[in-house]
């Protein structure tokens, strides 16, 4: 077999799989798929909503496959996420690229105070965890968004149990040397502002890394 041959079959198989857009769960008899609100877990508030919906949004996508707001009894499977960062806040958000603060605000931070080093970018990382799971009873909703639910193994009901790990970044504003609170005050609105569209992003990435999990698993 030449390399021809095997390289066209490979990217063949590559650019069926990637257009494929068939229910991927219809072999374990689930056709209707329940997402309720992710928990949150995690350090970073507010971006439940974000990762619900985009994950939602991602996964309609799939021909055959109905997915419906919030938990429904009538669903054949549930969909549960699990937003998770680590425990402090300094490894979830975590410095890189640091930068003399005189040299770049000197006036704004005057001649009294010592030197220190500010951020240039920060990384962030969380986690979030997948769970599939045929109609699910109360009990097992409530084991499964516990603190142990990440160790429950795969059964013939529990179709995912993943954890996928997030990562991303984003650069840093930092105050010029005009004086005043002024512009330390604009530079956090603005990196405040940086960081939820960070944010943002990462749950869109979330809802690609879901639909590649369950596009992809088998």
């Amino acid at each position: 077999m030449s390399w021809l041959f095997i390289f066209l079959f490979i990217t063949g198989c590559s650019g069926y799989r990637f257009t494929q857009q068939d229910n991927p769960l219809a072999q374990y008899g689930i056709k209707t798929l329940s997402v309720p609100m992710f928990f949150n877990y995690s350090n970073q508030p507010e971006v439940s909503n974000d990762f619900t919906r985009d994950v939602y949004k991602t996964l309609s996508s799939f021909k055959g496959l109905k997915i419906k707001s919030g938990y429904n009894p009538d669903s054949d499977a549930v969909l549960f996420g699990i937003i998770k960062s680590p425990e402090k806040i300094y490894l979830t958000q975590s410095p890189n690229n640091l930068r003399a603060a005189q040299q770049v605000a000197g006036n704004a931070i005057g001649s009294k105070r010592g030197n220190f080093y500010i951020p240039g970018v920060t990384e962030i990382s969380m986690f979030l965890q997948v769970i599939v799971i045929k109609k699910p009873t109360e009990e097992e909703m409530i084991l499964l968004k516990s603190g142990i639910g990440d160790k429950v193994r795969l059964s013939s009901r529990i179709i995912f149990n993943e954890t996928l790990p997030l990562k991303t970044q984003y650069t840093r504003e930092v105050f010029d040397n005009s004086s005043g609170s002024d512009a330390v005050s604009i530079t956090g609105t603005q990196n405040a502002g940086i960081k939820r569209k960070t944010l943002r992003t990462l749950s869109e990435q979330a809802a690609i890394s879901v639909r590649d999990l369950i596009l992809y698993a088998f």
